[in-house]
């Protein structure tokens, strides 16, 4: 204080603890340790420790000091961690975990929305954990578990309790009802903290899980009641697109004006009679078209439900889909809490949703379904990941396609399977040419010869034949449909608003060589990887009307 007020530097100070400090001047201080004491054998150091330097300001630092996180915060995503306590595969927690995944968003806001950045439009998105396995833990179910565990193999038993028996507390009313309720509440606090910190905010909210959380959180989200004026518009839209769908069916669009003007809806048009349809000027043909199938629905639907126009839970007609289930068909009985806020998307790592619906006995999803609060949904697993399933199956069962390939950060995709894509259209063009030779060799083995004093009068009939021949091998030789097919869009349904929703990742160079010893890691992968994020960022900045710098291939 005294080198401060009276400008007097060079001023050596000491310690109670003898550790000596030099101000030299109010840029620099020198802090000297104190020196060892002789130690049991009598012996003493021979010179001081380095003394430690403390410099004020940046100036003659040569070292570059990042500018730390934009202050404008542009949209907020609340992760859900899985099973057990770790996360990662070093046995991180959900916060050191979600920190990794902010600064990987930070790098890639850089690489890929850098003139965004520069026009200042964007400034971050923020991404706050939520734990509930303490909460779940802290009931004293651990004192219970540890009465009755054996005492062999002691580690693997406390593992196992720590971790996988999450998966069954979650299927136990009492422990599930625990889980909503802490996940939900937590969501809430957090809510409400950030808008006190941060009162300028605008922007939207997302929700993000993985693994067992990504379950949790579409549960929560299934169970959510939409406005009631929402939810009145969104049935009677569900109504007039199954008139639509049902016209298409039955190639009776032309008379979709007709109904349209009826205000016909699907409810209404499953309480038509023969003579309501007359009234409204629909031919005799067509009147029996849409009574029969009016009739088979009527036969195939559900026994339980006779009530005419029945609807499924979140307003989803039975009628026409007397096929599916309800969505939230096995889930645990209990009382699912209700969210202050409305996500903008929900995005699931590694989730086991589709398992868990399967084993509920939802066989198949209404193409027509929608989460109510929520009008995104992004299902992304990495190849090797033990724990993920797809989505897309459960709503188009009948067609066999890939799920969408995350095109890789830096605009390619990687070396390994370009290496074998081309491998693979090697051996067909290879097996279509072979085939093609031989089909060839045969016919012309098999077929009868020739009188010798007739070859030169039907030489010009042989070598149009033989061109007429040549023909179906050269068609032969294209690629199959099916490579032709997946170009064609497959809808989806309404899950993730038309489009696609299950995603891939690009499994890296090592990892192809021996799928099952990357398989731990392909489920916890996903803190640190790029393509993840950047997915995660394009879909929420899609939503603010700005994109990528430059689209990345493949990419929808």
């Amino acid at each position: 204080m005294t080198a401060v007020t009276q400008d007097e530097w060079k001023k050596k100070l000491e310690s109670p603890s003898r550790e000596i400090i030099i101000l030299h001047n109010p840029k620099l201080m020198v802090h000297y340790h104190p020196a060892a004491t002789s130690d049991e054998w009598g012996s003493t150091p021979t010179e001081q420790g380095r003394p430690r330097t403390v410099k004020r300001g940046v100036e003659n630092i040569a070292a570059e000091i990042p500018n730390g996180e934009p202050l404008q915060i542009d949209h907020l995503v609340f992760v859900v961690h899985g099973i057990g306590p770790a996360c990662d595969i070093r046995f991180r927690s959900i916060v050191q975990c979600v920190n990794d995944f902010r600064s990987v968003s930070l790098s890639m806001l850089q690489a890929h929305f850098k003139r965004a950045q520069e026009q200042q439009h964007i400034g971050r998105v923020e991404f706050l954990p939520v734990n509930w396995h303490s909460s779940l833990h802290s009931t004293g179910v651990d004192v219970d578990l540890e009465r009755i565990t054996l005492p062999s193999i002691n580690r693997l038993r406390h593992f196992i309790n720590d971790t996988i028996l999450d998966v069954f507390f979650y299927n136990s009313s009492t422990y599930c009802q625990t889980i909503v309720d802490t996940v939900a509440s937590e969501m809430n606090r957090l809510y409400q903290l950030f808008l006190q910190r941060n009162p300028l905010f605008k922007g939207g909210v997302s929700i993000a899980g993985h693994s067992l959380g990504s379950l949790i959180l579409f549960d929560l989200l299934t169970n959510q009641k939409a406005a009631p004026e929402e939810d009145e518009t969104a049935a009677s839209n569900r109504g007039v697109e199954d008139v639509k769908e049902m016209l298409k069916e039955l190639e009776l669009w032309e008379y979709w004006e007709v109904f349209e003007k009826e205000k016909m809806d699907g409810q209404a048009l499953f309480l038509c009679t023969e003579a309501n349809l007359k009234e409204m000027g629909i031919p005799l043909g067509p009147r029996m078209k849409i009574l029969h199938y009016i009739s088979s629905k009527r036969e195939t639907q559900h026994p339980s439900f006779p009530i005419p126009g029945h609807l499924c839970s979140h307003g989803h007609s039975l009628w026409l889909n007397c096929q599916y289930r309800d969505i939230g068909l096995g889930q645990v009985s209990a009382n699912y809490p209700q969210l202050n806020y409305k996500p903008s998307i929900f995005f699931a790592f590694g989730s086991p949703i589709g398992m868990f619906l399967t084993v509920r006995g939802v066989k198949r999803i209404n193409p027509n379904y929608s989460l109510p609060t929520c009008k995104g949904f992004f299902n992304i697993f990495h190849p090797f990941d033990p724990v993920a399933y797809r989505i897309e199956p459960m709503i188009v069962p009948d067609v066999e396609f890939e799920p969408m390939l995350l095109p890789h950060h830096k605009g390619r995709k990687r070396m390994h399977l370009e290496l074998k894509e081309g491998l693979t259209r090697m051996s067909v063009d290879l097996k279509n040419n072979l085939l093609g030779s031989l089909r060839v060799a045969w016919q012309s083995f098999t077929r009868a010869p020739l009188p010798a004093l007739e070859a030169a009068s039907t030489e010009g009939e042989a070598e149009a034949e033989t061109s007429t021949e040549k023909q179906p091998d050269t068609k032969a030789e294209e690629p199959p449909p099916a490579v032709k097919e997946e170009v064609s869009p497959i809808n989806v349904g309404r899950l993730n608003g038309g489009n696609r929703i299950d995603y891939v990742l690009q499994e890296k160079p090592i990892e192809s060589f021996n799928e099952y010893l990357f398989a731990l890691q392909g489920h916890l992968c996903y803190w640190e990887s790029e393509d993840t994020v950047l997915l995660v960022l394009k879909e929420i900045y899609q939503t603010q009307g700005i994109t990528l710098d430059q689209p990345l291939p493949g990419s929808q």
